[in-house]
């Protein structure tokens, strides 16, 4: 994606960035490369064009003004940044008023061959905006439908709350009538006070086991399984709408980061793509209503599993095609193709850190020199590191050598010793990346299928590549 305009300003107020949020930014991203939870918008830069597209045509087009839903793949190699793109995805679902859940998909906790493993990472992690940095965040459907019944009891009083949960939420068209009766008798209960009902209610709103004699006697008589595990999430975004948020982001990440498919699908991989086809298939009929779903892959998805899968590949289509100014509806989002060059890419990614350190420690350095070092660590990396992995080792060897001129002093680097960070990171690297183990989906699998016989890359469309790709 070619630059399409100025570099947006930094976040002016430096009160959303205190310096104990300041250290975590760092402490994080220093450690491992790993991006913040909190404060991402203080170190982003590079993807303002996607996000933007997302903010117009699908939050708020789509589905604020529309009403409907969207199904987008989110494609990156290890390092690329599809952790850090989901979080700023996340950042603008709240500044919209929409609630947002991060899942990451893994073998062990939430594989999408188990719809009920799945539902239960949403009804967990499902989130309303953030306040100030010392504010709790409101985390779990069962919390966020509590905070609405209470601010509602003490807006409206008593019984006018439950005239509203009765008409608005008890008689709403819900697809699952036992969710939405839960979710009713769930807001009744905190309402009134019925803590033992609302325990009992919202562990049946997390999906958790419910022994069948306290269920019934909430009257609840539907248990939640994998047969329903994909009903149930569907319910809970008809529920979140109809209590007055504007609308849903879920953010599925990929654990692994090799996504592959083995030459012989097994019965669980099948699961898991007719399941990733009923996600995309609810999104194209709109019955998650007011929802765009970002699924984070690597792009083995596109060389290796959608040809091995038709009915998925005709849904996304064939060629895949990137979403860019000119394309805002194709389903693939190509962290690879980002609006400015890796050199300055590189570049204000540092001076994003470079700030964050001088908040988190009152730090006044000189800044030329800092800036000097910064601007011969972006050309060596880029120059010794070809993959897109080099983000994630530039963070994490600029924020080391931020802490060595402050506590040691600032001095200008020569070119060998930039050179000695740079490889002495790589092998780190290199190491961390030999230790992965190729999972399709949250599933371990022992081989790839070759990637689809002809010249270059077939998945791809070649005359639908995002602006300033290459073309293959």
């Amino acid at each position: 994606m070619t630059p399409t305009g100025p570099i947006p300003p930094l976040p002016r107020d430096d009160d959303e960035l205190a310096p104990r949020l300041a250290r975590r930014v760092l402490a994080q991203m220093g450690e491992n490369g790993t991006p913040p939870e909190r404060g991402i918008a203080h170190v982003n830069v590079g993807n303002e064009s996607y996000l933007q597209i997302l903010d117009r045509v699908y939050v708020r087009e789509l589905l604020l003004e529309a009403g409907g839903s969207s199904f987008k793949l989110v494609q990156g190699t290890y390092g690329a940044g599809k952790t850090h793109f989901l979080y700023c995805v996340r950042d603008l679902a709240w500044s919209r008023n929409l609630l947002a859940a991060f899942i990451t998909i893994s073998p062990r906790e939430t594989p999408m061959n188990k719809p009920l493993a799945v539902y239960r990472a949403v009804a967990h992690q499902l989130e309303r905006a953030r306040g100030h940095e010392r504010g709790d965040p409101v985390r779990g459907v069962d919390d966020i439908l509590r905070r609405v019944a209470e601010q509602r009891r003490e807006q409206d009083g008593r019984e006018a709350s439950l005239h509203w949960v009765d008409t608005r939420v008890g008689r709403a068209p819900i697809e699952r009538h036992s969710f939405r009766d839960a979710a009713a008798r769930y807001l009744r209960a905190v309402i009134e006070g019925r803590e033992d009902s609302v325990r009992r209610l919202g562990a049946w709103l997390r999906g958790e086991p419910v022994p069948a004699a306290e269920a019934k006697e909430e009257g609840l008589y539907e248990v939640p399984g994998n047969d329903n595990g994909f009903a149930m999430l569907r319910a809970l975004v008809q529920v979140v709408a109809r209590v007055g948020f504007a609308g849903t982001v879920l953010l599925l990440d990929e654990a692994e980061r090799r996504l592959s498919v083995d030459g012989k699908p097994t019965k669980a991989q099948n699961e898991t793509v007719d399941h990733l086809r009923e996600l995309v298939d609810l999104c194209g009929r709109s019955e998650l209503p007011r929802a765009l779903v970002l699924y984070a892959v690597t792009p083995a998805f596109v060389q290796n599993v959608l040809p091995a899968y038709p009915a998925l590949q005709q849904r996304l289509g064939w060629p895949v095609q990137y979403l860019s100014p000119h394309n805002p509806k194709a389903p693939l989002i190509d962290l690879e193709a980002l609006d400015l060059e890796p050199v300055r890419l590189l570049t204000e990614v540092g001076a994003r850190l470079f700030r964050v350190a001088r908040r988190a420690y009152d730090w006044k350095p000189d800044a030329g020199a800092v800036q000097r070092n910064l601007a011969q660590l972006a050309r060596t990396v880029t120059d010794e590191q070809l993959e897109v992995s080099h983000r994630r080792l530039f963070v994490k060897i600029w924020i080391r050598l931020l802490d060595e001129l402050r506590l040691g002093g600032v001095r200008e680097l020569g070119g060998d010793e930039i050179r000695a960070l740079v490889r002495d990171e790589q092998v780190h690297l290199l190491e961390d990346d030999l230790t992965g183990q190729p999972t399709f989906f949250g599933q371990p699998v022992t081989s790839a299928v070759p990637a689809p016989a002809g010249k270059g890359n077939a998945a791809v469309d070649s005359t639908a590549l995002a602006p300033g790709k290459p073309k293959r």
